[in-house]
């Protein structure tokens, strides 16, 4: 894989019905002790803050960290619920999430990672999701 990447993230509430948000940014990817790194920026709007993003994964986890405008952290464990606290103007909220699948695929020029997990907010179940990382060499 190269340093300089193409990253692509789509992500959807399964049970609701609303359309996928997808993100297709320029990034860059090393590999450092057994682990994946991929560090891109993201701006919601021509005029907002940039949000600094890294992801790290292997094959047990994947995790996103986010500064900047939002800031947040998100990990996913094989078969485990991981809690986190989302920053959010009107104050923090709890997050649980319950990962039900995580698969990776690896080519010499593409990784995709898979996960489908359950989302809670502040104890209250919200929906089950799907998110496709997909990370290809430029």
């Amino acid at each position: 894989m190269t340093k300089d990447v193409l990253v692509q993230i789509s992500g959807m509430q399964v049970d609701v019905e609303n359309e996928a948000i997808e993100l297709l940014v320029p990034g860059n990817y090393y590999m450092k002790n057994d682990k994946h790194y991929v560090l891109f920026e993201e701006q919601p709007d021509d005029q907002g803050p940039v949000t600094k993003n890294i992801v790290k994964f292997n094959d047990d986890f994947f995790e996103l960290t986010k500064k900047g405008g939002n800031n947040s952290y998100l990990r996913f464990d094989r078969d485990k619920t991981n809690s986190s606290i989302y920053q959010t103007p009107v104050g923090p909220i709890q997050l649980d999430v319950a990962t039900h699948e995580f698969h990776i695929q690896e080519t010499d020029d593409e990784i995709t990672v898979q996960v489908k997990y359950g989302l809670d907010i502040n104890y209250q179940f919200i929906s089950n999701c799907e998110v496709d990382f997909r990370v290809k060499a430029r």
